[in-house]
């Protein structure tokens, strides 16, 4: 849910592919986002397939939830250093093809820091677990999916109603919630050790 609402450069190109094409580009823009998600859950997947060994040594496992922890903590904090500015889907789309809404779309998801984290975050925490990821990674991309091309075909709509100052709340909150994740990462780290 966190991720389905926060106003990032990710929704800014669907909203603005939605609004300056049309709905079916910024569903392209949206669909571009989700291949590059595959591919991060692909690549971040495969790249820590030996954490489940390496982290029952002694002291890494906290190591682990202290770093991952941290991490949000920051990003959560940083979060919260947003500025109030005016929300505007103006930009420099005009006329576009639909591949380049999907190129657009997977490259501005495939560029951001956050993706990449959030995701080998992800990975990492579900090598921890007993259960089978894939459940975990479906529900995420159906959430994820759902809200992203729901964004793309309400994009006219959208627009009307978000005010900046809601753009900035959200933000906040988003920010909130992601250091306070971190922290409670790093208190269930500190407990389980």
């Amino acid at each position: 849910m966190m991720l389905t609402i926060m106003l990032g450069p990710v929704t800014m190109i669907i909203l603005r592919y939605g609004l300056q094409v049309n709905r079916l580009a910024g569903l392209w823009a949206a669909a571009g986002t989700w291949v590059s998600d595959f591919v991060f859950i692909g690549l971040t997947y495969w790249m820590t397939t030996t954490i489940d060994s390496w982290s029952q040594q002694p002291g890494i496992r906290l190591a682990m939830f202290l770093v991952g922890g941290f991490g949000l903590l920051v990003m959560g904090g940083l979060m919260l250093r947003v500025r109030k500015k005016s929300f505007s889907a103006e930009g420099d789309v005009v006329q576009a093809s639909y591949i380049q809404a999907f190129v657009g779309g997977f490259l501005v998801n495939s560029l951001s820091p956050f993706t990449l984290f959030f995701w080998l975050g992800a990975a990492v925490f579900l090598h921890l677990q007993s259960d089978n990821p894939i459940w975990y990674y479906a529900g995420l991309m159906l959430a994820l999916g759902a809200g992203d091309f729901t964004k793309a075909w309400l994009a006219p709509k959208l627009t009307s109603w978000l005010k900046e100052s809601h753009v900035y709340w959200i933000q906040i909150v988003a920010g909130i919630l992601i250091a306070g994740t971190g922290l409670y990462v790093m208190i269930v780290g500190l407990i389980e050790s």
